[in-house]
């Protein structure tokens, strides 16, 4: 029989809550609501956000009831791809508006949403690091898929439910799963991060209730693992990392993004820009630009002449062209005049991609190494550096000055530049995951029918 996953995976994130907390896991959370606030913020007025709002209203849903809000939330987190990546999605565009949206509305402590980020991480690598490809290659968005579990654990855990209930949880979490890739570059792509919360959410308080599902839902030949494993290359035999290794978190935080575009694509735009950096290249001077990555990520990156920006956010060609002509693929280059700009759409003519079986044994889908070279038409060939790992990668960090600077940018891209330092260090002192209420400053922005400062 295979190890009892679902039963045991609920018993062990109920016996978290009273685990103590590393320094460092704290510190990695309190980053993860900080990049996902800030983004979420300037990701509010995007159509994605505002489509999704309209409609609900027009079936008579509230915005403010605790789903709904989440599903806002998760989806203006994700929809400018700025947001954090780990274990092959975008972990805390789910968890955090999970968390908010209950601790919005509910007496807890600065502690209880640590730790139920904690948790909710933690179901999400539980699941990952079981299956030996990723979900990508097979159509599958593990944003959607991974994050419905991991928001109902998140969820759960600020819910204080019992072992059976956080099992129960999983379980219904598990049966809402769901993502295609096939909607990259869509509004459809951040919708799957904002049903994944709400969905986390729901299950919770289902499971509170006593609505039933079945205990082995994860593990079952019929369940999780194998319904989206069509090969059978998963695993369902070993313990859980918990008893192993401990939390997930302590061992790897996630990736911050320092750019608004699909992660398959950073690695490439740090190449691009170390040409820039190093050589001051014109971009009308550009004879023709490869680039060297992986199949999968060119794959993903499936526009090559991209007609919208939400497209262009999956273009290799635009990434080179911004970044090329411009020195900078950020918020301000995400746009139509960008997009449109001759220079720009010249330079993306240019592109030719690389395709590298040279692959990365210690991550699925990466080449060793991307790499950008530029010929000019005087002949002069550029060759930017290899890059391993984006900057940003949890194993090449941002600093904390980039970090805040980033947070800063998002709130100013919105006009709410005003309570960037107030807003940021509210989020911050998350870290300290004390037994003090959550700011009031940090809950507003989770409430819908309340005014934002």
């Amino acid at each position: 029989m295979p190890y009892a996953l679902t039963d045991q995976l609920g018993a062990a994130l109920v016996k978290l809550r009273q685990t103590p907390l590393d320094d460092s896991v704290a510190e990695r959370a309190a980053t993860a609501f900080l990049d996902t606030i800030g983004v979420m913020i300037a990701g509010r007025s995007e159509p994605a956000v505002t489509l999704l709002a309209s409609s609900l209203e027009a079936t008579g849903a509230n915005l403010d009831d605790c789903g709904n809000a989440a599903l806002l939330s998760g989806t203006a987190a994700h929809a400018l791809d700025f947001d954090d990546v780990a274990f092959g999605g975008h972990i805390s565009a789910v968890l955090v508006p999970a968390i908010m949206t209950i601790a919005a509305r509910r007496d807890v402590t600065e502690r209880d949403v640590v730790t139920a980020y904690v948790a909710g991480y933690e179901a999400w690598a539980e699941l990952a690091t079981r299956e030996k490809t990723m979900y990508h290659a097979r159509g599958l968005h593990p944003t959607g898929l991974l994050g419905a579990v991991a928001a109902a654990a998140a969820a759960g855990t600020l819910m204080s439910l019992s072992p059976e209930q956080m099992a129960q949880a999983l379980s219904i979490g598990a049966s809402q799963a769901g993502g295609l890739m096939s909607n990259f570059g869509s509004m459809t792509k951040p919708f799957h991060a904002g049903r994944a919360a709400q969905s986390g959410v729901l299950a919770a308080f289902l499971a509170a209730r006593g609505f039933t599902a079945s205990i082995d839902t994860l593990e079952s030949p019929k369940g999780f693992l194998a319904a989206y494993s069509p090969n059978g290359v998963f695993d369902v035999e070993r313990k859980l990392n918990l008893e192993s290794q401990g939390p997930m978190l302590a061992v790897t935080g996630s990736s911050i993004k320092r750019y608004p575009v699909c992660y398959a694509g950073h690695r490439a735009i740090d190449a691009l820009l170390d040409l820039v950096e190093r050589f001051a290249i014109d971009a009308q001077l550009i004879e023709h630009v490869e680039i060297t990555l992986s199949d999968r990520h060119s794959s993903t990156l499936r526009y090559r002449e991209p007609a919208s920006v939400a497209e262009a956010r999956f273009s290799l060609e635009f990434f080179a062209g911004a970044a090329l002509s411009g020195g900078w693929v950020g918020l301000n280059e995400l746009s139509a005049p960008v997009l449109c700009d001759p220079v720009v759409r010249t330079v993306m003519s240019k592109v030719k991609r690389v395709i590298s079986n040279d692959l990365d044994p210690t991550a699925d889908g990466y080449a060793v190494f991307d790499l950008a070279t530029v010929t000019l038409r005087d002949g002069r060939v550029l060759e930017s550096r290899p890059v391993i790992r984006a900057k940003g990668h949890a194993s090449n960090p941002l600093s904390p000055q980039d970090a805040r600077k980033k947070f800063e940018d998002c709130l100013q891209s919105v006009g709410r530049g005003e309570i960037a330092g107030s807003l940021f260090e509210a989020i911050s002192g998350l870290s300290d995951r004390q037994d003090r209420p959550v700011p009031s400053l940090l809950r507003r922005e989770f409430r819908q029918n309340e005014p934002l400062l």
